[in-house]
């Protein structure tokens, strides 16, 4: 009775509870990563979980790399909550989920150490890739162009570019603003957030440089469902992210390395 009615009080359940954490420990070269994130909610296949990541290696990167929109990456750990009402009578009732996942990304374009060259490389690589020749927004433009050449009336001009960009705002992948740097547990992370105006939905991602060529990412993915019931859950969601990274410690790699391998193996 008292859990429901702090549901009641709160206008949902479940999310993040780190009454229930999990700490996470991953081997990056001479470097330990750890983490404490709450166990996820939703339901999910039991699967391994790498501990060691050698980021500086480009062949190991190249055999494990995965690609999603702009990112290239090496998956390490992804953790889903799902945000419900307090009763629910629909399966369609989600308000919405939270979402983190780390992963590690290499490039040579840039000296990754050079925070103002990862703050410029993290929004060009949007912008690169929306507006290649495959992306979602130069169809935006072909087709916007396209539409225009048999109207009565064309949009000439001016009046066609901000028809597209108009469009690409709500169908496409708008410009970002730029990049900032944040500073947690006194190291400095790159942050920048990609969302359209016209929905509740976003991901919040943050950098952290490892080498000259290689950085950890922490994506936060937050997935509205029922728009109207976003602020029931939104604070709570960033409250929860801030935690999460806050946890983020990095630090060099202890001497007993045999025991630290066995140790987290049981964790997770």
């Amino acid at each position: 009775m008292i859990k429901l009615a702090k549901a009641f009080y709160r206008g949902f359940v479940g999310g993040p509870s780190f009454d229930n954490c999990i700490h996470y420990r991953f081997i990056l070269e001479d470097k330990l990563l750890t983490l404490d994130v709450p166990s996820s909610n939703v339901a999910a296949v039991p699967s391994t979980i790498d501990i060691s990541f050698p980021y500086n290696s480009k062949s190991w990167f190249n055999q494990h790399k995965q690609d999603y929109l702009h990112h290239v990456y090496v998956h390490m750990l992804t953790k889903n909550w799902m945000y419900l009402p307090p009763i629910s009578y629909l399966p369609s009732s989600e308000y919405g989920m939270l979402s983190c996942q780390l992963r590690i990304k290499q490039t040579s374009e840039i000296n990754v150490l050079d925070i103002r060259q990862l703050k410029h490389f993290v929004i060009e690589s949007y912008d690169n890739f929306h507006w290649g020749p495959d992306g979602r927004n130069t169809a935006v433009k072909n087709d916007t162009t396209l539409e225009s050449s048999k109207r009565a009336n064309p949009w000439q001009g001016g009046a066609l570019e901000e028809e597209i960009l108009g469009r690409i705002e709500t169908r496409g992948y708008p410009p970002l603003p730029a990049a900032k740097e944040v500073k947690i547990n006194n190291r400095q992370w790159v942050f920048y957030q990609v969302k359209r105006n016209n929905i509740f939905s976003r991901q919040d991602f943050y950098c952290l440089p490892l080498s000259e060529h290689a950085f950890l990412e922490v994506e936060f993915n937050h997935r509205v469902d029922l728009s109207h019931k976003h602020k029931k859950w939104d604070k709570h969601a960033l409250e929860s992210q801030q935690r999460i990274m806050e946890s983020i410690k990095l630090c060099d790699l202890p001497p007993d390395l045999d025991n630290l391998i066995t140790d987290n193996l049981k964790h997770i």
